[in-house]
């Protein structure tokens, strides 16, 4: 059973996420304002795979939630879905910066819903599985100073990335955007499935098994991605090559792309690693080559005064 908590002073919004979600295979615990939710995600023995999170509530509001859920070890993995009527650049930015990944302006279908959460909850799971390889006994690759990996297929990126992590100064900090890079290297470059298509396949639930199925044709089989790790004096750098065909990478690292894509289940992976997970993130080649810095010594970032500059 997958644990939500959905937290809105208006209880008709709760009630409709209750009954959106409630047949879906979802448990869903419900709390009137940040203050409640706050006492029930400090003394709940569950594990919550994803919070729904209004935007405007008394006592406590979102923004000052979610702030504190993003302090708090246990609690700061989990994907936090803002509903919010409050939509503007400045708005969903700061948003973003307080460490939301999601948006649904109100009003939203019951069926969009249903899709973000379903994302949300497979995310979470995936850097679960993925962060429990970070404590695999693998500290001694921080002092790997050079390595050069090849992959061809998601669950091998999903086996690379906890290893690179672990070569990082903040290996839970990098984790999630390495997986992002590997995976868009796989899915974009190599196997040619473009944005559009990846809409689709997510909406009926036939993503994983379209990758399977292009990893088996004769265009596709024997490409991969090259991995080049390399440590510098002051940083860590990390290029991913994939042998595809490109594609406008300055589009989905601009401020427009993150606002443009909040509403969807996908989009704006990249720009969230690199404003997230590392210190700095470009493309060369027509975009078939991903450069990732690490500095050593780590810089905080902040999304609105970054784009400010």
């Amino acid at each position: 059973m997958m644990n939500l908590l959905a937290v809105d002073d208006e209880l008709i919004n709760l009630m409709i996420i209750e009954e959106s979600l409630g047949d879906k295979g979802y448990s869903i615990t419900k709390a009137s304002d940040g203050e409640e939710a706050l006492r029930i995600l400090n003394t709940s023995e569950s594990q919550f795979h994803a919070i729904i999170l209004d935007r405007l509530m008394p006592k406590m509001d979102g923004i000052e939630l979610l702030k504190k859920i993003k302090k708090t070890e246990k609690l700061r993995d989990i994907p936090v879905i803002f509903q919010t009527a409050l939509s503007s650049v400045s708005d969903m930015t700061e948003g973003l910066d307080a460490g939301a990944f999601y948006y649904l302006t109100k009003p939203y279908s019951r069926a969009l819903l249903v899709r973000i959460v379903q994302t949300a909850v497979e995310h979470y799971i995936k850097l679960s599985r993925a962060k429990e390889d970070l404590h695999k006994g693998m500290g001694a690759l921080r002092l790997m100073n050079s390595g050069v990996f090849k992959i061809k297929t998601i669950r091998e990126s999903h086996e690379l990335a906890p290893l690179l992590a672990n070569a990082c100064p903040d290996p839970e900090r990098v984790l999630t955007g390495i997986m992002e890079i590997l995976n868009n290297a796989i899915e974009h470059g190599n196997l040619n499935i473009s944005y559009q298509e990846k809409s689709e396949l997510h909406d009926t639930d036939k993503l994983m098994d379209e990758i399977y199925r292009r990893l088996e044709k004769p265009e596709y089989k024997d490409k991969f991605v090259e991995v080049v790790f390399q440590r510098n004096s002051d940083h860590i750098e990390i290029q991913v090559k994939d042998m595809g065909n490109g594609f406008d990478w300055e589009k989905f690292l601009s401020i427009q792309a993150m606002t443009k894509n909040a509403f969807k289940t996908h989009g704006r992976g990249i720009f969230m690693a690199k404003k997230l997970s590392f210190d700095d993130l470009t493309y060369r080649n027509e975009g078939r080559i991903a450069i990732i810095r690490i500095d050593l010594t780590p810089k905080t970032s902040n999304l609105l005064t970054d784009f400010q500059e």
